[in-house]
């Protein structure tokens, strides 16, 4: 088996037993997950990067372990909008997988490439690719890293194909991250898989077909399948009867607080702004 294909049987593995199963596993496997990435982007360090809304740049977690020193060697975090692929995200609002070495200068200057990689260079990165799981109220991406060569077309294909299922599983979790142990007891008994249950949730909580697609970073359409499956697997017919069956049996016995930031009426994601002494344009998202 090539390398490739191992690397593919691995991802659709994992991706379709956290989607599809009925564990009832309560930690998102991040460490799964970056192991995954560290293979298939031939990468020395991944990390998962949260920037707040006060433009600082939290590791939340970093593979493999002791790779990355928790607090840098100044001491300091360094101010978010000075990492031109977090300035990336943050001025074109896009979602899509992007290498630190092309972020357009109108972006990020010179000056601020170099002073990042003067920054970033003693810890072993050189080279980065980003895949965004999250733009609202702050940034939230894998990130991984090597010191030698830099990433290609290749690896920036395999990251557009990996980042929607990443981008699924996280906002998956965040929709399951309350239910309580007694619940999932009592969903093991309806057969409904994790995803299933997540819709369930969703649809507990108001939101529409085309709203649950978003949260789940999925398709209408696939979402009118699981429900499909989750009104046959309930006994009833339509989403009414779906959300007071299950709330008679236990499923949805408090409001859904879904722990995923919820975007404005208007469907735009709220972002921090860079710094106001940095004049960049704001750009479309690429294929605009």
């Amino acid at each position: 088996m090539s390398h490739a294909t191992a690397s593919e049987a691995a991802w659709l593995e994992l991706v379709g037993g956290i989607l599809q199963g009925r564990s009832g596993r309560r930690e998102f496997p991040h460490a799964e997950v970056a192991g995954l990435l560290l293979t298939s982007f031939d990468a020395a360090c991944c990390s998962l990067n949260v920037v707040d809304g006060a433009w600082v740049d939290h590791v939340v977690g970093a593979w493999p372990e002791g790779y990355l020193p928790r607090t840098p060697p100044s001491g300091v975090l360094p101010d978010a909008t000075t990492h031109p692929l977090i300035r990336w995200y943050a001025v074109t609002g896009s979602c899509e997988v992007q290498i630190l070495g092309r972020v357009p200068r109108e972006v990020a200057s010179a000056r601020m490439a170099a002073e990042w990689s003067a920054f970033a260079r003693p810890l072993g990165i050189t080279h980065q690719l980003a895949l965004p799981l999250r733009l609202g109220e702050g940034i939230q991406a894998y990130v991984v890293s090597r010191p030698d060569d830099d990433y290609q077309d290749a690896d920036a294909e395999l990251a557009r194909l990996v980042r929607p299922a990443l981008a699924a599983l996280v906002g998956q979790q965040q929709v399951m991250q309350d239910v309580a142990d007694w619940q999932y007891e009592r969903v093991r008994g309806t057969r409904l898989t994790e995803r299933e249950y997540a819709v369930l949730r969703l649809l507990g909580a108001g939101l529409t077909a085309e709203s649950i697609a978003r949260r789940l970073h999925t398709s209408p359409r696939t979402v009118h399948k699981h429900l499909e499956h989750l009104y046959r697997k309930l006994g009833v017919r339509d989403r009414l009867m779906a959300v007071q069956r299950a709330h008679e049996a236990g499923l949805l016995a408090t409001a859904v607080e879904c722990g995923a930031a919820r975007r404005p009426a208007d469907g735009a994601p709220t972002l921090p702004s860079p710094r106001r002494s940095e004049q960049s344009p704001v750009l479309p998202p690429p294929g605009h």
